[in-house]
């Protein structure tokens, strides 16, 4: 990608991603970084035992150093998720505002174009991932730059860093779409847990923040007649259900997430900016941000159908994870 203002704003943020809170050297983030890239990668290539002491060391701050390390460019990555979006799920990670995480490129794909059939997922498309179950989410996709002089304009702003980005701006100046999606939840450290380690925290978000793969459906039906804004301002009062194998298992609505989905999205764009993340920030331009559950952590296995079904739209999203 060719360097822009943005670019050169983004250097002109000092960065505090470095802050005291870290406690790993960037030698040993990026031998942890090399690992967990190489598990998720493939699935023969379990994590080395011998990293556990320093990875149970991890604190926040060194796992988002990790996951950056491990993904680096725009190029590696195909957007970003939120996790832990409400209370309950702040209280089980023991922390007090979301978290963050990468997504790898090729880890979002699209459901099928028939809202009524089910897509069915190979376990070698989430090569090193150990299912661990599914969530339904409100997805967005955001602004592109590359060939859109406004967008451009507005991310270098953005960029700055020089206040505290609100839903308003975000909402108007850099969200292009949202979609309903499914998170496949994910693990590369089911070797640790049967080796008896216990997952910290740090662990935990080091490793892509426990994301598998994406499913997006193709788009959002609810009245064709709204535009985008009013489309967004009821995410969170629309109901969104999950069932598994056809039963019920949970039913949720947006407001599960940070009270709005749009919320999630500002305190990501904000986060990075405080933390000093500019450049993680831009290279989201054009990619898919996953906003967190509206219904839980919705166990399932290998061979069962995950159906997510999103008040306003056509059909729902069913996937079927098949050897």
């Amino acid at each position: 990608m060719a360097a822009t203002a943005a670019h050169v704003a983004i250097r002109n943020v000092r960065s505090r991603l470095f802050s005291s809170e870290a406690k790993l050297s960037p030698s040993t983030l990026a031998t942890i970084a090399g690992a967990l890239r190489d598990a998720r990668a493939d699935k023969s290539k379990s994590l080395p035992l011998d990293l556990v002491p320093d990875m149970q060391k991890m604190t926040i701050n060194d796992a988002y150093r990790t996951q950056k390390l491990a993904y680096p460019t725009s190029n590696a990555i195909a957007g970003a998720k939120c996790g832990a979006t409400n209370e309950k799920g702040m209280s089980a990670f023991g922390i007090k505002e979301p978290f963050r995480g990468l997504i790898p490129s090729g880890c979002v794909i699209s459901a099928s174009s028939d809202p009524e059939s089910v897509l069915q997922v190979t376990a070698a498309q989430l090569k090193g991932s150990v299912l661990r179950g599914g969530e339904a989410e409100w997805c967005f996709l955001l602004k592109d730059y590359c060939n859109d002089d406004d967008a451009k304009i507005s991310w270098e702003k953005i960029c700055s860093g020089e206040s505290e980005v609100t839903e308003d701006v975000i909402l108007r100046d850099i969200v292009a779409d949202v979609f309903p999606a499914v998170e496949i939840c994910g693990s590369r450290m089911t070797g640790f847990v049967e080796a008896g380690v216990e997952l910290t925290t740090g662990m935990k978000i080091a490793d892509g923040a426990g994301n598998g793969l994406v499913v997006i459906a193709d788009t959002y039906q609810i009245g064709d007649n709204l535009d985008l804004n009013e489309k967004i301002s009821k995410l969170a009062e629309l109901t969104v259900t999950s069932k598994v194998e056809g039963s019920l298992r949970t039913v949720g609505s947006g407001a599960e997430v940070y009270s709005h989905p749009l919320k999630s999205l500002t305190w990501l764009v904000n986060h990075l900016l405080k933390c000093g993340e500019s450049d993680t920030l831009l290279m989201l331009a054009g990619k898919h941000v996953m906003t967190g559950t509206c219904t839980g952590l919705d166990g399932f296995k290998e061979g069962e159908i995950f159906e997510a079904i999103f008040e306003g739209y056509a059909g729902s999203i069913k996937v079927q994870v098949v050897p």
